[in-house]
């Protein structure tokens, strides 16, 4: 989650002779603002596939497992390659077999994301640990807590300063003016929770296609409000709300299934909504008894990220793999250097997903 900064103003006073130090000037203090200020978290726009980045109860609350990888790039018409993450997640229940009501869980998310021709690379490792009671015969309550450490580095060499610009020209070796860092790396461990509440009547295979499901969650990241600063310990990272919940019921008697949702995170002086829905269609039967056709369906999903951006999406399930792409459409002040271009965001999931998530939240395989 990264704050809207107010560039509009100046960058639209910026020559066409001077656009390019004018990008590499809004680089070095987008970074400058990330290194000085409270932290804020990364975050991907495909929202239903980074479980564990939203919620520690998610580990385990759809299926028996998942295998999850995620790539996102943005604003490369302003730098290539400078702002990108990658995200690797796994998440599954424990003795299934054992606790038909109730279940344990686990998973762990580790990610990269590089911020900026600084080279400001954070690197987060967490484990997260669930448990699962049923309530009913058609809903769920899950709890989880998650702990990990994290490394955040910089590349101070890498930076361009106003002072180095001398008669329109930019030199390296000139003084940037600024009081030399005493450390270009820092730790610092971190920890959060969860809870997480599912609801399900009828079933996907129903052929009226009257299934609803809802889930619901809120979770709290940062508990422990890490040092989070190259300056030393003075600047700790904000604590993290977030509260999400979606949607998914069949339009009757066709193939069609519409999974609205929303998810509100805060984070110290900063908040981001980002609301939408998935529309699902069904392009091919899974056949419950034989297991050899397996279900397939098409997800396109419209959202928006208030303020920020609007972020169309296309996913295909086919058995237990899901592929999604999607791209972050700039509406912010930032699109004058954008010129509204955005992000790529790609990712791959396998897994036993019962039903590819939405089946009963009650019924266990």
């Amino acid at each position: 989650m990264k704050q809207n900064l107010p560039f509009s103003t100046w960058e639209g006073e910026c020559s066409l002779s001077g656009k390019g130090i004018c990008q590499r000037l809004f680089l070095a203090f987008f970074l400058l603002v990330g290194t000085v200020s409270s932290g804020q978290d990364i975050h991907f726009s495909q929202y239903n596939l980074t479980p564990l980045l939203i919620n520690p109860a998610q580990a385990g609350a759809y299926g028996n497992f998942e295998v999850i990888a995620n790539y996102k790039t943005q604003w490369t018409s302003i730098s290539p390659n400078a702002f990108k993450t990658m995200m690797f997640n796994y998440d599954g229940r424990l003795m299934q077999k054992k606790r038909k009501e109730n279940w344990l869980a686990a998973g762990f998310t580790i990610f990269n994301d590089k911020a900026g021709e600084g080279g400001m690379i954070t690197t987060h490792a967490n484990a997260s640990v669930s448990y699962h009671v049923q309530l009913s015969s058609r809903s769920t309550l899950g709890t989880g807590i998650q702990g990990g450490i994290a490394q955040r580095r910089i590349n101070y060499s890498s930076f361009a300063w106003d002072e180095q610009y001398q008669n329109g020209a930019y030199n390296n070796s000139n003084s940037t003016g600024e009081v030399s860092q005493s450390a270009d790396k820092f730790v610092y461990p971190d920890v959060g929770l969860g809870a997480l509440y599912q609801y399900s009547k009828a079933e996907t295979y129903t052929a009226s296609n009257n299934m609803v499901t809802v889930r619901a969650g809120l979770s709290l990241f940062h508990l422990n409000k890490p040092a989070y600063s190259f300056y030393g310990s003075s600047e700790k990272l904000h604590e993290k709300i977030v509260s999400h919940a979606d949607i998914l019921f069949g339009v009757k008697n066709t193939d069609l299934s519409l999974v609205p949702g929303f998810i509100f995170m805060r984070q110290g002086p900063s908040s981001e909504i980002y609301t939408g829905c998935f529309f699902r269609y069904k392009l091919q039967e899974d056949l419950k008894f034989t297991g050899f056709v397996k279900g397939t369906y098409l997800v396109i999903g419209t959202h928006l990220r208030a303020g920020d951006a609007f972020v169309p999406s296309v996913q295909l399930e086919i058995a237990e793999y899901t592929f999604g792409v999607s791209y972050d459409v700039n509406i912010s002040g930032l699109k004058k250097a954008t010129s509204g271009k955005g992000g790529v965001e790609i990712v791959l999931r396998y897994g036993n997903l019962s039903q590819f998530l939405y089946r009963s939240a009650a019924s266990f395989q």
